[in-house]
């Protein structure tokens, strides 16, 4: 399980704890809200009935107290008491409205505290008409007391039913406070375990992640650290083989500039001698001497092959723009005896401007060019020569019908020296399409085949417009220095 799917897991978890520990608390709260309502009613009914007794009672003395004096000031509590009674009376029955037992008891109530106004009020009346003695007398006769009494234990047994109800009620009160407390405490509980499960795991997370960044830190420095010792290697590789390179080709050009004069020596005494002792030779002499004089030519042709192919990194001219339309005009003239010989027809597109080295470039084309008229088939020999843009770069097509070559041995065909047919069946040292691809290469292209449908070939090359020859020129200029003497 990944970081990300334990920390919203995590959160959900504690956010529905959170709400259940909410909702809970809510309702606890709600719950304690109206047990503490209860109470408040039990105590408001236990007032009340409180407040009625004394209004009762204050009623009574201030009756006794004019009874005894006659005075009318002594009725002010009595006439307090007769106007508040029936108002408390009212409001006790709205209170136990919910209560069918206190309903009951006040049934019972309301008419003796009826009855104790009236006698009250009766003797009242008595002394006010017949005197003190009369008065006395009507208070003696005891039925006021008996109606308080009962009105006395009706109250106490309302009373008790509200000490009843108010002992459940604070009970349910303390528990519904406890409940609350419980709640809250195991919610704070949870959230701080919650919270601290969360930041274990943000700790955890963040160690884990500085810990993988440390170790990319220390990746990239190994890494950094192998690449620049790589590159310096690479470097210095490439030095070597650069100067190798350069050795090989100076070595390569000198080594067959020197062996042409040998070469030149023994073709002419060899031809000196069949000249000079023909008559002397039989036939058999004349034809050794004739296999050395053409094997003397044809290593003078090798050798200047040769000399072409490392004359074309070492001894270039220039770039400079070259109009190929005006080139390939130039390479005809100069191929017109073997076009004429061959039959070939020639034939091409608009030619593009192009950065390169003219000369080379010159050489490239005819080199393809006498390739397709050397290998044509049964056939009249037809070329056509095309060129397209590709981005900052040309793309040239040179299309032949000739004998085709195979898929095999389409890369091979550009290496030095090699040949696919014997000498005999087709002339030449096979060193002419190694040469195109080295020329190519100066140009920053590069040289392939492509299919071409009805047989043939199809030579296509690129030529890079932002060539640029300055490194070429400085070798070549240091090479034609070494051997000007020769």
């Amino acid at each position: 399980m990944t970081f990300k799917i334990k920390l919203i897991a995590g959160l959900a978890a504690a956010f529905s704890i959170l709400l259940l520990v909410a909702e809970l608390s809510y309702t606890s709260f709600v719950r304690n809200s109206e047990d503490r309502r209860w109470v408040t009613h039990t105590h408001a009914v236990l007032e009340k009935l409180d407040s009625l007794q004394i209004h009762l009672i204050d009623a009574e003395t201030g009756q006794r107290g004019y009874i005894i004096t006659g005075e009318e000031t002594y009725l002010a509590p009595y006439q307090d008491a007769i106007v508040r009674i029936p108002r408390e009376l009212r409001e006790l029955r709205e209170l136990t409205a919910d209560n069918p037992v206190q309903q009951g008891s006040l049934d019972r109530l309301e008419p003796l505290i009826a009855e104790k106004l009236g006698v009250l009020e009766n003797r009242i009346e008595i002394r006010r008409t017949e005197g003190l003695a009369a008065g006395v007398a009507a208070v003696a006769e005891g039925s006021g007391k008996q109606f308080m009494d009962q009105i006395r234990v009706l109250a106490a047994a309302m009373k008790q039913e509200e000490d009843r109800l108010l002992v459940l009620r604070s009970n349910e009160l303390e528990a519904s406070g406890r409940r609350t407390r419980m709640i809250m405490v195991i919610g704070e509980g949870l959230g701080f375990l919650f919270l601290a499960a969360a930041g274990f795991l943000i700790h955890q997370e963040m160690q884990r992640r500085a810990s993988a960044e440390q170790e990319v830190r220390t990746l990239n420095r190994d890494l950094e650290r192998r690449v620049a010792e790589r590159t310096a290697e690479l470097a210095d590789r490439a030095k070597e083989l650069e100067r190798s390179n350069m050795e090989l080709q100076q070595f390569a050009y000198v080594a067959s500039h020197d062996l042409q004069e040998p070469l030149r020596t023994i073709a002419s005494f060899t031809q000196l001698l069949a000249k000079r002792y023909s008559d002397k030779l039989d036939d058999k002499a004349r034809e050794f001497i004739n296999f050395a004089v053409d094997g003397s030519k044809r290593m003078q042709t090798l050798i200047n092959d040769l000399l072409a192919y490392s004359r074309v990194g070492t001894q270039g001219n220039p770039f400079t723009a070259t109009r190929c339309d005006a080139m390939l005009d130039r390479i005809l003239k100069n191929l017109k005896v073997g076009i004429e010989s061959s039959g070939a027809v020639i034939t091409r597109d608009p030619l593009p401007v192009v950065i390169g080295d003219e000369g080379q470039l010159a050489q490239l084309f005819q080199n393809l060019l006498t390739n397709a008229m050397k290998f044509r088939g049964a056939g009249v020999p037809r070329i056509h020569i095309s060129a397209t843009a590709q981005g900052a770069n040309w793309k040239f097509m040179v299309r032949d019908n000739g004998i085709g070559i195979s898929p095999e041995h389409q890369d091979r065909i550009f290496v030095i020296f090699q040949r696919l047919h014997t000498k005999t069946q087709y002339p030449g040292t096979g060193i002419g399409l190694a040469i195109s691809k080295k020329v190519v290469e100066r140009h920053g292209g590069r040289i392939w085949i492509e299919p071409t449908p009805g047989g043939g070939s199809t030579f296509c090359f690129t030529v890079a417009e932002g060539a640029t020859s300055d490194a070429n020129e400085k070798e070549n200029y240091e090479l034609r220095t070494s051997t000007s003497a020769d």
